[in-house]
């Protein structure tokens, strides 16, 4: 290092001012920059040759943006996963859910690469993994080797693709993290095997009034919006008309050379007459914010089976960093009797880009309008959203006030329609200002369902007849304005516990507890599920408490509780030392084996009901009595005996 040193100084004094610019400037670039020139990371799947992607970084999942990318290995189960760059195992997962069988990687830079859904690991951390498992009696385990302990060079075999965990589909996942573990793209890591040269692709836009005065096209309702396309520039085919606070939002994917697959867009950029008015560039991820995706994308249109489409403005409550807006964060203010141009860009990590245009009219609003309503009308009906009680009414007063009354209790608040649809009255109240208990217009009233204020950052506890729900400080991203129900459906007898809006998402849990019919259930074999309007149900668990039954949830939605009596399904596979492990209800939680009384590894793949030996290594006995106990979610339990 010394002689290093006396070089570079001699070489300092030596070279003419220009050279000596350089050198400063080169000095002062991050370490990690020249190491990453000096040691370039390598692509982990087929070295050197063409690749394809099945999935890219900051797509819009259900859950959470997805990190990293899924790069294809044929449809199949077995390409050799090579090692990025050297460096060392930190950490070893084996999962039935999540990343699967999952290798992680520290690096001389500093930064962490994780390989997902591996089929094995390499022989020696499959060894290591194995007899940690038979030490500690489980599959599912967590390990920290030591420093150096299962230390690669670059593209040495660390493993094998798989399809393990929660893939659909063989493929590896693939990511580089920082060392604050923030996921990093990693094609900005100049990997020549991705070929693109497709730009993005619009599928969908929209507009959304963003508080109680706006209006688009007349109406208080996102509205969506015809495109017409000419290549990869996109135009609005009529001029929009809004005014006040307006939301933009884009649905579209990306796609790579070679490849069908619908890649999610990262880089968006708009901007309104000339001026940039949002940007969003998802290329460094924070784990401990992903479930902020829940505001990113329209929460309401995703829950009414609709696309998931970016929000190009910063909803309450979002905390993500990967923005860039003005004052008004991404809300466009549309005002009377003035244009608005607006231009979209979307790019890709390669630089393709692709533009959407449309022009926005200040148009205040007329009142009676020809649109019709998007749902059947009986009378009267509302909907909650977000802070906003939208009411809608049969206009036939004949000759009668159109007034709405608003009933609180202790007051009558009168509101007259914000506008008609066609035969169709409707009124818009701000719940910041008072729920009303009921509506009355022209002899037509109707109760509103219990309705409840909660405000996020707080602890609040909302009680009725049938149920308790404890919200934490950290449950909501915004306000939420709970609608609670309950009823007994007549055919089956079923419960039904409804909490809602189920168009409004959670931060994190709620506590609940569902007083029950009394003396109707078995504690020990009955839980709370989760139900839709299809008839499925999702077990959710909860611990019973007399006729009380608790537990805490991230999603409002409708209960139930059922009984699960019916113990689960357990059948030989076709030899191998495999079999088939199946639960129609609750679910499976557990299994065990042994052979001759000495405990077993069993390998379980839940997505195939599939669970096999793993033997702990050629020597180990074979043969004798072979007990496999399975057991559900509700507490049955199956023993299966055979001879091997």
């Amino acid at each position: 290092m010394k002689d290093l040193l006396k070089t570079e100084n001699y070489w300092i004094l030596k070279s003419n001012r220009i050279n000596l610019i350089l050198l400063l400037f080169l000095y002062s670039l991050p370490f990690a920059v020249l190491a990453q020139n000096s040691d370039p990371y390598t692509f982990p799947i087929r070295p050197n040759k063409t690749n394809f992607l099945s999935g890219t970084m900051g797509e819009l999942r259900s859950s959470h943006f997805h990190a990293g990318i899924d790069i294809k290995t044929g449809g199949k189960i077995g390409e050799p996963v090579h090692a990025t760059k050297r460096g060392y195992i930190t950490r070893i997962k084996v999962s039935t859910s999540g990343y699967g069988n999952a290798l992680y990687m520290l690096h001389p830079d500093g930064n962490t690469s994780v390989y997902a859904h591996l089929d094995e690991f390499a022989p020696e951390i499959q060894e290591y993994v194995r007899q940690e498992q038979y030490k500690q009696q489980t599959f599912e385990i967590e390990l920290f080797p030591k420093p150096y302990q299962f230390a690669f060079k670059t593209q040495e075999v660390i493993g094998i693709s798989g399809n393990t965990g929660g893939s659909l589909g063989p493929h590896l996942h693939f990511e580089i993290r920082d060392s604050q573990q923030r996921v990093l793209n990693p094609l900005h890591y100049g990997f020549d095997e991705i070929k693109d040269n497709i730009p993005p692709i619009l599928q969908g836009f929209a507009i959304r009034p963003m508080n109680i005065n706006s209006r688009i096209s007349g109406e208080f309702k996102r509205t969506e919006i015809s495109i017409n396309r000419t290549g990869f520039n996109y135009k609005a085919i009529d001029t929009l008309n809004a005014i006040g606070e307006i939301g933009l939002e884009l649905w579209g994917h990306d796609k790579l050379n070679g490849s069908a697959n619908k890649n999610g867009i990262s880089i968006i950029e708009v901007e309104v007459n000339g001026e940039t008015l949002f940007k969003q560039n998802i290329d460094v991820m924070s784990f401990s914010l992903q479930r902020h995706i829940l505001v990113h994308y329209p929460y309401d249109v995703k829950m009414t089976d609709g696309p998931r489409y970016h929000k190009l403005y910063i909803d309450d409550g979002n905390q993500l960093k990967f923005y860039e807006t003005q004052s008004t964060n991404g809300v466009l203010h549309i005002e009377k009797n003035k244009l608005y141009d607006v231009n979209i860009k979307m790019y890709d990590p390669y630089g393709n880009m692709s533009t959407l245009e449309l022009v926005i009219n200040g148009k205040q609003s007329e009142k009676f309008l020809n649109n019709s309503l998007d749902f059947q009308l009986d009378g009267i009906d509302y909907t909650i959203e977000e802070n906003i009680l939208k009411i809608f009414t049969i206009s036939n007063c004949e000759g009668e006030s159109e007034e709405l009354n608003l009933n609180f209790g202790d007051k009558i608040e009168s509101i007259k329609p914000e506008y008609y649809l066609n035969n169709t009255a409707v009124y818009l109240w701000e719940l910041k200002n008072g729920i009303p208990q009921s509506v009355l217009n022209c002899n037509k009233g109707l109760n509103l369902r219990s309705i409840h204020e909660v405000y996020p950052n707080d602890y609040k506890v909302i009680s009725t007849d049938k149920m308790n729900l404890k919200f934490s400080p950290y449950s909501l991203f915004d306000t939420l304005y709970l609608e609670t129900d309950y009823e007994i459906k007549t055919n089956d007898s079923l419960e039904i516990f409804s909490m809602g809006p189920i168009t409004t998402p959670l931060k994190s849990s709620v506590e609940v507890e569902l007083t029950a019919i009394p003396n109707h259930y078995n504690p020990e074999k009955s839980h709370v599920y989760r139900t839709d309007d299809a008839g499925n149900f999702t077990y959710e668990g909860g611990e019973w408490q007399d006729e009380k039954i608790n537990f805490s949830t991230r999603e409002l939605s409708d209960y139930t509780i059922l009984t699960d009596s019916i113990a689960p399904l357990v059948k030989e596979n076709n030899g191998n030392y495999s079999y088939i492990i199946e639960d129609e209800l609750s679910g499976i939680k557990s299994y065990e084996a042994k052979l001759n009384g000495e405990w077993i590894l069993m390998k379980y793949e839940p997505k195939d009901n599939l669970i096999w030996i793993d033997w702990l290594n050629e020597e180990m006995n074979k043969t004798g009595e072979f007990v496999l106990k399975v057991t559900d979610n509700a507490g049955n339990e199956t023993e299966y005996i055979t001879k091997l």
